[in-house]
């Protein structure tokens, strides 16, 4: 039986894991490769958020690592990856350098988890055919109509940029906590301190935020006749970065997505409800296999 402190020094340790140096670099793209050996079980490719880095992930690698070969990736402009080239085509862009990753990397088409703008980035890798299955959580690129960039994103990135290095010893302190994060989590209070460093840092540092934000802002996902592989798509009922039906226009998914909706879940799934994020992707896997065995 799994205690609370074993998931806490679990969780830490793939916090520390995600923050060092990457154990290759593919397309481009830091990547943190870990869990099975490769070929021994399905990979699983993680894909973080605008504003993120490999860390996000840290409290469901360890459960992920257990049952997957599991590829983490810093999106261009993000924590330890270059950003896009000049010219170079922004979201189709992020979901052809990671497909040129995995394919450095020995993995054709990896089963997919996102977040956010990650999520909107597996859509497109699912819409080329170069993704196994997809869970996405409250991802981007499904909402009815371009408009123009959040609020509460541009405010987190001031935020960050404003009180800079000064942020690692002021997030120990619950208002400030709450104010940097109550837009991605329900519980800021229950937020790891180093995890909180660690996003705090990724959103102050990425030097891709800005470009990405105005290019996501003006265009939505419009591929989804092109997806023939399990798709699930999770919702946090008290998501503030992309709340309400706008944001999760059906038309614009896959007509045979499963749609999940989480209680007391905000924007990031992976931290409000890490157990049933995992969940969610053994059951997208697994689906996937099924019809992949169906069809020898």
């Amino acid at each position: 039986m799994t205690t609370a402190p074993d998931v806490r020094r679990r969780s830490r340790a793939a916090l520390d894991l995600l923050t060092a140096a990457p154990t290759h670099r593919a397309a481009g793209l830091a990547v943190t490769r870990t869990g099975r050996e490769p070929g021994s079980a399905p990979a699983l490719l993680l894909v973080h958020g605008l504003g993120s880095a490999r860390s996000v992930w840290a409290p469901v690698l360890p459960e992920l690592a257990d049952r997957y070969d599991v590829i983490v990736v810093d999106l261009p402009g993000h924590g330890a990856s270059p950003p896009l080239a000049p010219g170079e085509d922004r979201i189709r862009g992020i979901a052809d350098r990671l497909a040129g990753s995995c394919a450095e990397l020995g993995v054709r088409r990896p089963h997919v988890a996102g977040n956010s703008l990650g999520g909107w980035a597996g859509l497109e890798l699912a819409a080329d055919g170069n993704a196994a299955s997809l869970t996405a959580l409250a991802p981007a690129g499904l909402r009815r109509e371009p408009t123009l960039p959040s609020p509460i994103l541009l405010l987190n990135r001031r935020l960050a940029k404003l009180t800079g290095s000064l942020a690692d010893p002021l997030i120990r302190f619950g208002p400030v906590r709450a104010l940097v994060f109550a837009s991605g989590t329900v519980d800021p209070w229950a937020l790891d301190l180093g995890l909180a460093r660690a996003a705090a840092r990724a959103v102050r540092e990425s030097t891709g935020y800005e470009t990405l934000l105005a290019s996501a802002s003006r265009t939505r996902f419009e591929r989804a006749a092109t997806i023939e592989v399990p798709v699930t798509i999770v919702t946090g009922e008290s998501d503030r970065i992309l709340p309400g039906q706008v944001n999760r226009c059906r038309e614009l998914a896959p007509a045979g997505a499963r749609w999940v909706s989480l209680p007391r879940c905000g924007h990031a799934p992976m931290w409000d409800a890490p157990e049933r994020t995992v969940e969610l992707v053994d059951e997208t896997v697994a689906a996937a296999e099924e019809d992949l065995t169906a069809q020898r």
